[in-house]
């Protein structure tokens, strides 16, 4: 099956779609089923050896040594189970009356059948369903999945102004409508982590750090050009109004590249990134 980790906070590179005004926009694809749509462990929320997030949209696993991203969509209800699209695979998913979550992996030699029980299936994954977030999810992560589903529909051409406030309440940690540095450095750290698993699907614990490691002088000159250009008032921060007047994105490689990235999952990025050129 499928293998997972991630973090939220695309607003430093995203928010560039309200001055190009271009995006694609993505057929619609059907939502996860409400029921399903939450944290879950396994074996059981008290002691798990894997997390498992379904947002409406997205698919996201984490274990201790790696993280996995896919785009979800229901592909069609059948008699006592669904079939879901996770990223290329289809998946068989049923949840069972004691609210046990079943995703299969369907033997080569399957049939159809309306009912969980006629299928031939290869290996089936089970997972509790959970009040709060696993610890194996990354903080990165569940902020992430908070905001992922309303990144999705808000950013694209025609809702511009919704895109820009969601992106920087996925900025804002705490809530108190300013960036600081450290915000923007960890949106950086994230937005590339997202890019990393949006092109790659799975992204390992060690492979994660080292972008981290890697995005530290990135975030740092992003934000100092960023206060620099957009703190108007000396305070060390920005809010949305500040940073929203003539903004420019930083004019770095890394923002093209992570734009490209990301828009393996999410489209509109991809073509963002080409109106940097």
């Amino acid at each position: 099956m499928m293998k997972s980790r991630f973090f939220p906070a695309v607003f430093i590179f995203l928010i560039t779609v309200l001055y190009l005004g271009i995006a694609g926009t993505a057929r619609a694809e059907e939502a996860l089923p409400e029921k399903i749509q939450r944290n879950w462990a396994a074996p059981d929320c008290g002691k798990y050896e894997e997390a498992l997030v379904l947002s409406r949209f997205f698919y996201f696993r984490s274990t201790k040594k790696d993280m996995t991203l896919l785009p979800a969509e229901l592909d069609g209800k059948m008699g006592d189970y669904w079939h879901l699209k996770l990223g290329n695979d289809i998946a068989p998913v049923r949840l069972e009356e004691d609210g046990v979550l079943k995703i299969g992996a369907p033997a080569a030699s399957s049939k159809k059948s309306q009912k969980w029980d006629g299928l031939t299936l290869d290996s089936t994954e089970e997972y509790m369903g959970c009040s709060s977030t696993p610890k194996l999810v990354p903080k990165l992560m569940v902020r992430l999945m908070r905001y992922i589903d309303r990144v999705k529909l808000q950013c694209t051409v025609s809702v511009t102004n919704e895109c820009a406030g969601v992106l920087f309440k996925m900025a804002d940690e705490d809530s108190n409508k300013k960036l600081v540095k450290k915000e923007i450095q960890r949106a950086v750290a994230s937005t590339i982590i997202f890019a990393e698993l949006a092109e790659k699907q799975t992204v390992t614990d060690k492979q994660s750090l080292d972008l981290i490691k890697k995005s530290q002088a990135d975030g740092g000159a992003i934000a100092d050009e960023l206060l620099k250009t957009y703190d108007k008032d000396n305070s060390k921060s920005l809010d949305y109004n500040e940073l929203m007047e003539n903004f420019h994105a930083p004019a770095l490689p890394i923002v093209k590249e992570t734009l490209v990235k990301a828009g393996t999952i999410l489209p509109s990025f991809k073509v963002i990134a080409m109106g940097l050129d």
